[in-house]
């Protein structure tokens, strides 16, 4: 699939999938018209990556994390996605209190106005 595609699937924009290949986290091939095509994978990967992102995580972590989600183990050091993995619970759950808190702080504010 092309680039407008696989934009269309995932709900990523073109521009951040060709930010995602550019820091090596998807990958096409180039048509004879230069076009960019992409396997049906690429949409649950960049489904995957903006989420990564979108908890505000780095490229790294999406990196690490990446093959874990999309279900493609061969080759990973387990030990080391488990450690990192793990970190990343972790601090997603220090993020979650974070975001309770403030919402209790403005409902309290609300419930005084």
């Amino acid at each position: 699939m092309i680039i407008g595609e696989l934009s269309a699937k995932s709900g990523v924009s073109p521009r951040s999938l060709r930010h995602y290949e550019t820091l090596g986290l998807i990958t096409s091939t180039r048509g004879s018209n230069g076009y960019r095509h992409y396997d049906e994978d690429a949409v649950v990967k960049a489904r995957t990556i903006r989420s990564i992102f979108d908890l505000g995580f780095s490229s790294d972590t999406a990196r690490v994390v990446l093959p874990c989600a999309t279900g493609s183990h061969e080759g990973v050091d387990r030990a080391a996605v488990t450690a990192h993995v793990a970190q990343l619970r972790d601090d997603l759950g220090v993020r979650i209190k974070e975001l309770e808190e403030t919402q209790q702080a403005l409902s309290a504010f609300l419930d005084e106005a």
